[in-house]
């Protein structure tokens, strides 16, 4: 394990925990000191681990408290009997251990304790040079046994030294397992994992780690901070809740983290802290996007990294967890190598976790389903080509263009391969706008302004919405986070023929940026609507840009080679409500509704805006213009916005129901995340500013007090029942959970003279 080269960020039960309430409810919630402080802590944990972390083991590392200088888990505060048991006996079949697990691996008396850092497939239909058929690309399903579980060949990645450096006899006890056959030639469990229902082979590492801890390691839950944190721990619903929510923050800590990237489940250090030589690199990414004509090549990473390394003589680099970290480089390297638009073979992620990634390398021409997508985002394309799950056509007549076979010009060119055909190319100058929502009072379409709309100040219309307009002048009302004039926030148009003009856009509206909007079928009045983006744009000098939009089209304007474009997706068809008394929930309404509240709402406290549904719908689309039905479709979608947290509803008896919407934290130019049912639910049950009961390490010459003992004694009764051990571990104090900053009881003495 490297040593550590700087000063530690966190320290485990001698710092104030650092696994916090704000966890349960989002990084964004999480102080901005306090959310570098767990990030540099994580970036530390992952170069001390060999240069990769996977997402459940950093979960681990801040609940159960990984610490620094020890480069280890505190033993004596993790108890063994709560571990996941491993016999050394020989056994092809094994219960499927998930990845985060912490193993004890049992042969006669000795134990090993362990801790599972990774896993990946291993399909025996794999060859030596990577080769593996396309039906397993992609395929995560288990195969049914005659006992009635589900089977599945995996190679599961296990850390001996994560309650500290093996000690001489176990060192020894290793090399007997690795000869037993437990253990292979590089210290992994290779064996057939067994699966109990065919739905958990199909979960993803986390979320298979998250149901472990709900039941055959609820014990180690119960007694860390998470438990601490809710009013009732022993809640199993909000247990999974608030242990979700927490796993996603702490996904999000490792992806903003500085000097970490990002791969599947994995965190990776730079690459100069693994020390996986160049050469071995370059021979992997050579042979995984080599060309081939005819069928697409579906190549593993993890036979080309073992024979890579061999014949650097590196062989210690795939061994261990240090498997983890060449896997992860070499395939960040491909990757990079992936996203070049100007390559002659279209190269692509399709199964992240089966030997360690499968890559499929295809000539062009490309199937409409390739083209445009993302080339990091695993498709399985191989496993769902093998069973027909694939559409043969595209979803929409807008799907981009099949590529033609390229002359050797256009290889040589960077617009050969890569560079999307234009819409002027394609025999069209126009992104035709997408109706979400049609019944007899409401329609909602999605489009995207092209730079003539911007220059001659038209708006995008939907020739198909033209009869369910009023006659007279068309109002325009703009709900836009950006710098207007008030005379551009309603504006009166033209209605043409075909077209709508006279527009005035805000200076901030670029091409491309995306809009949403309104129209009551019968009425005069337009609501569009512009949606700021998680995190702005940036194209060279050009950007910031900070809202919804399609980059195509902005590249195209900006004179930038632009993305492939994502595949059009299938619009979804008009629904068109017959009954002259049903009115929906929209979903495709929220964003307007919300746009509406900020703008007509009655101001409270916090900044709050509120207003009672009818007088909502009068206030979006004048009162002229509100059928029965559309008034009770906004109403309905409050409700059903409040019901998923995104609103705050009032009722009073005899009156009708108020809609509140509380804003978040964030500046006016980035969106304000949705706050789900989830964190809603959390927000109630999570106990702010509140420190967990957790034990605390002793200064040197101090032992725990009486009164400290007794409170450990009682807290572990609670939390495990009358049958839990309730010796305080030597050497160790106990803190009762209690709001930070409030005083506490002393909770130690010295050895001569006991404080009260």
């Amino acid at each position: 394990m490297p040593p550590l080269t700087d000063s530690p960020a966190w320290a485990p039960f001698h710092d104030e925990p650092l696994f916090v309430p704000e966890l349960l409810l989002g990084a964004d919630q999480i102080d901005a000191a306090l959310a570098d402080r767990m990030g540099r802590y994580l970036r530390q944990v992952t170069v001390a681990r060999g240069g990769v972390l996977h997402l459940t083991c950093a979960w681990n590392a801040l609940h159960f408290g990984f610490d620094l200088a020890l480069g280890a888990y505190h033993s004596a505060l993790l108890d063994p009997e709560y571990f996941h048991t491993v016999r050394a006996a020989v056994d092809p079949d094994r219960a499927a251990i998930p990845v985060g697990a912490f193993i004890r691996i049992e042969r006669g008396t000795r134990w090993l304790w362990a801790e599972a850092v990774g896993k990946f497939g291993t399909s025996q239909d794999c060859d030596d040079d990577g080769w593996i058929p396309a039906a397993r690309s992609g395929d995560r399903a288990g195969s049914l046994r005659p006992d009635g579980l589900w089977g599945r060949e995996e190679t599961l990645v296990v850390d001996t030294s994560a309650f500290g450096p093996p000690s001489t006899v176990e060192v020894k006890e290793i090399a007997r397992l690795r000869r037993s056959g437990l253990l292979d030639a590089r210290g992994h469990i290779a064996s057939t994992a067994l699966y109990t229902t065919p739905d958990l082979p199909l979960l993803d590492d986390a979320a298979l780690y998250q149901r472990y801890l709900l039941t055959e390691a609820r014990p180690l839950l119960a007694t860390g901070p998470l438990a601490g944190l809710l009013d009732d721990p022993h809640d199993t619903d909000l247990l999974a809740q608030a242990l979700a929510a927490s796993f996603d923050s702490v996904g999000d800590l490792l992806r903003r983290s500085p000097g970490l990237r990002t791969w599947g489940p994995y965190a990776v250090a730079e690459a100069d802290a693994v020390g996986l030589p160049d050469s071995a690199i370059g021979e992997v990414v050579h042979r995984v996007h080599r060309a081939r004509t005819g069928p697409p090549r579906y190549t593993a990473t993890w036979p080309l990294l073992r024979a890579a390394c061999d014949a650097a003589g590196a062989v210690d680099l795939t061994e261990g967890p240090n498997a983890l970290a060449s896997l992860a480089i070499v395939n960040l390297a491909i990757a990079d190598r992936a996203t070049d638009l100007a390559a002659q073979v279209d190269l692509r992620i399709d199964d992240l976790w089966q030997q360690g990634g499968i890559w499929r390398t295809e000539r062009p021409p490309l199937p409409w389903y390739v083209y445009g997508a993302d080339p990091l985002a695993p498709l399985g394309i191989g496993h769902r080509e093998h069973t027909g799950s694939l559409p043969a056509t595209p979803p929409s007549p807008h799907a981009a263009p099949v590529q033609e076979e390229p002359t050797g010009e256009s290889l040589a060119s960077p617009e050969g391969i890569g560079a999307p055909l234009l819409p002027e190319q394609a025999g069209s100058d126009e992104l035709m706008p997408i109706i979400e929502h049609l019944d007899d009072s409401l329609a909602i379409y999605t489009c995207c302004l092209l730079p003539r709309h911007i220059d001659h100040g038209t708006f995008p219309w939907p020739a198909s919405l033209r009869e369910g307009l009023a006659d007279g002048p068309v109002v325009l009302e703009l709900h836009h986070d950006g710098d207007t004039d008030d005379s551009q926030v309603v504006q009166e148009l033209v209605l043409n023929e075909t077209t709508l003009s006279g527009v005035s856009w805000p200076w901030s509206f670029y091409p491309g940026i995306r809009l949403t909007v309104t129209v009551p079928r019968g009425g005069r009045r337009l609501q569009a609507v512009t949606t700021p983006l998680d995190e702005p744009l940036h194209f060279g000098n050009n950007g910031p840009f900070f809202w919804a939009c399609d980059t195509g089209v902005l590249q195209r304007h900006l004179d930038l080679t632009p993305t492939p474009p994502e595949p059009e997706r299938q619009p979804p068809a008009p629904r068109r409500m017959a009954h002259v008394g049903y009115a929906p929930a929209v979903d495709s309404l929220f964003p307007l509704i919300v746009a509406g509240l900020r703008r007509h709402g009655a101001p409270g406290m916090f900044d709050t805006r509120s207003m009672q549904g009818h007088r909502l719908s009068a206030a979006l689309f004048g009162p002229g213009s509100v059928s029965p039905r559309l008034m009770w479709t906004v109403i309905h979608t409050c409700e059903e916005m409040a019901a998923r947290g995104l609103l705050e509803r009032e009722s009073v008896a005899g009156e009708p129901d108020l809609f509140i919407w509380w804003p978040g934290d964030k500046a006016a130019t980035t969106r304000n995340r949705p706050v789900t049912l989830t964190q809603q639910v959390l927000r109630n049950h999570v106990r702010a500013h509140y420190v967990p009961p957790d034990r605390r390490k002793l200064p040197s010459g101090q032992q725990a007090s009486d009164h400290a003992r007794a409170a450990y004694a009682r807290w572990r009764i609670e939390m495990l029942g009358p049958e839990a051990d309730t010796t305080l571990p030597q050497g160790y104090t106990f803190v009762r959970g209690h709001r930070r900053g409030a005083e506490q009881p002393p909770a130690w003495h010295n050895d001569l003279t006991e404080c009260s």
